[in-house]
């Protein structure tokens, strides 16, 4: 796979299988193509030569909207757009807001949510939304009718990721992608995480691109990344047991951070 005609192949010879509701942890040093898999599993960037099966389809032959109904994705850096909670959760109305309210709780986001956060009130002057702003009142709201401001900027990144997995939540779809979804946030949202995600996806299979390497040490199968090729593949008990393994040495290097920090 390359990102354009004429550029180096970012991923080159992949081969692997993941049987279904697997947990697979990726691993690899920055740069080494670790996302670049989560782009060609959602053909966002079409692979070179070579074929994704999902199911013993393969996913080039799938209309895009029928592939991406099947994967949930947790960014790094997780877009909310300018709406309600609800409007973010669920923008084509799809549950109701008792089916919203279970996985905000799962998600440990409900006192997030009594905050209020103000926004203008409505006019039914097209004018007064651009000229008479000043003169109309700051509505408070709260609840999954919390305003979210554009781009979720009155949201930390912890609470936007966490706003992200009860997205992943409602919709339950057979696979979810961690994209280093924990690597810009604190250790307690890192850990709520990692319990929801263990808890609620047991039927899903769960890809997760880990930033902080403690995070897919209860994986089913651990796939280590190097300058776009697959350098290993295993089990974590079987990788640790190889001390010259790459695996191997990323856990001592994590340990060794850990202890000089």
């Amino acid at each position: 796979m390359r990102y354009r005609e004429g550029l180096d192949l970012v991923l080159k010879g992949i081969s692997f299988k993941i049987k279904g509701k697997q947990k697979i942890g990726v691993v690899g040093r920055t740069g080494a193509g670790k996302s670049s898999l989560t782009y060609a599993l959602m053909r966002i960037v079409e692979p070179a030569a070579g074929t994704i099966f999902i199911d013993g389809i393969d996913i080039s032959t799938i209309e895009l909207n029928a592939l991406r109904s099947q994967i949930s994705i947790v960014p790094q850096d997780p877009v909310l757009f300018e709406g309600t909670v609800r409007d973010n959760l669920d923008p084509k109305g799809e549950f109701t807001d008792k089916e919203i309210w279970e996985v905000v709780n799962k998600a440990h986001i409900q006192d997030l949510l009594k905050t209020p956060t103000a926004k203008y009130a409505p006019s039914n002057n097209c004018q007064s939304n651009f000229f008479d702003m000043a003169s109309r009142p700051w509505v408070e709201k709260t609840g999954l009718d919390k305003w979210v401001t554009s781009n979720g900027k009155n949201f930390s990144v912890g609470q936007r990721q966490l706003i992200s997995l009860c997205r992943a939540l409602l919709w339950r779809r057979p696979i979810l992608i961690l994209d280093e979804a924990t690597a810009n946030i604190d250790m307690a949202t890192d850990k709520i995480m990692q319990q929801v995600v263990q808890a609620e996806f047991q039927s899903s299979t769960v890809i997760t691109i880990a930033h902080r390497l403690d995070t897919i040490m209860n994986s089913d199968k651990i796939l280590v990344v190097d300058n776009g090729r697959i350098a290993e593949y295993d089990t974590p008990s079987n990788l640790l047991a190889q001390s010259n393994s790459q695996f191997a040495k990323l856990i001592e290097n994590m340990n060794f951070n850990k202890r000089n920090n």
